[in-house]
């Protein structure tokens, strides 16, 4: 049985199989089954005695539930008692927990007794066998004193980079120049309105938050596509426009992507190619033009001016 395999009914398989039924079924006023179990509550509710309690009972009737082993060194471990948790996440691994898991949470006690050295040995062994427990090794304050220590700085450095990939991907940052808030103007000086670009998903996506003057809105998402080794750059606006284009940064530092834009009223879909230009005093350029099938040319769709409000640098954050 897996962790993820644990059943929640305890024995009641069968009423848990039947309420789904009546779920599907339409029938709302029949008992639903507990989504948790109440240990599982006493743990997210920091109630740890409660927790160790309920999670024991589990083992009693499911002795290979190998999460809840896991959780009663948690508690423990919170607790402060860390030579409990240590003898009982030894039951953990006899029972095949999953190894990342024991290592980190060896760590944390053994650190917590001023075992540096084996802490460190446990994190080690943890990194290796692919730990994922990015907010565990920046943010658990037992850990504060192994942070300048080379090794701990390097667990740290794979854990991110396992964890969030495209930072650590070229390509990636490749429209950098783009991000921050921004005002927005027409190259007239006119004001068109405010843009916000901020860094998601670990470096993976940008997202726009565009706001014009006159009230329409409109959100866009650019993401590097590896496989292609070009962008991808998808928009939705309020007044019933979607774009999607691709394609890549050129030599000349400009982001040019091509594709097409599809009106929703009237249902029109046309070519539609986009620019985006860093500009020497840190201002970007974002020129957009649309195929006019009645003259067979291209005209301008979208011109701007991207200030920054405040002259705030990029960020990056993710």
């Amino acid at each position: 049985m897996t962790i993820s395999e644990r059943p929640l009914c305890r024995g009641m398989v069968l009423l848990c199989l039947m309420t789904a039924m009546a779920g599907v079924a339409g029938q709302e006023d029949e008992p639903t089954a507990p989504l948790a179990h109440p240990a599982d509550f006493a743990f997210e509710q920091g109630r740890w005695e409660d927790a160790i309690e309920g999670y024991r009972e589990l083992l009693a009737e499911y002795p290979e539930d190998r999460l809840s082993l896991l959780r009663i060194a948690q508690a423990e471990r919170e607790l402060g008692r860390h030579d409990a948790a240590l003898e009982t996440l030894e039951a953990a691994r006899a029972a095949e927990a999953p190894e990342a898991m024991i290592e980190v949470e060896r760590a944390l006690n053994l650190a917590a007794l001023g075992r540096h050295d084996a802490a460190l040995e446990a994190l080690e062994i943890a990194d290796h066998v692919g730990t994922r427990a990015r907010e565990v090794l920046e943010q658990r304050p037992e850990l504060d004193p192994l942070r300048r220590d080379p090794r701990f700085e390097r667990i740290v450095r794979n854990v991110r980079a396992r964890v969030h990939p495209c930072a650590g991907l070229p390509e990636a940052s490749q429209f950098d120049f783009w991000l921050g808030r921004w005002e927005v103007r027409g190259v007239d000086g006119t004001l068109i309105g405010y843009d916000t670009i901020t860094k998601r998903d670990g470096g993976c996506s940008i997202l726009e938050q565009w706001e014009r003057v006159s009230g329409s809105t409109g959100t866009s998402l650019s993401f590097f596509v590896p496989s292609r080794g070009q962008w991808r750059h998808v928009w939705t606006g309020s007044g019933g426009t979607v774009v999607d284009l691709t394609g890549e940064l050129r030599d000349s530092g400009e982001m040019h992507m091509e594709g097409t834009l599809e009106y929703v009223d009237p249902e029109q879909v046309v070519a539609f190619r986009a620019t985006w230009t860093p500009l020497a005093d840190g201002r970007v350029r974002q020129r957009m033009e649309q195929f006019d099938l009645v003259a067979q040319g291209w005209v301008v769709w979208f011109d701007g001016v991207f200030r920054r409000i405040g002259g705030q640098e990029p960020s990056s954050r993710q």
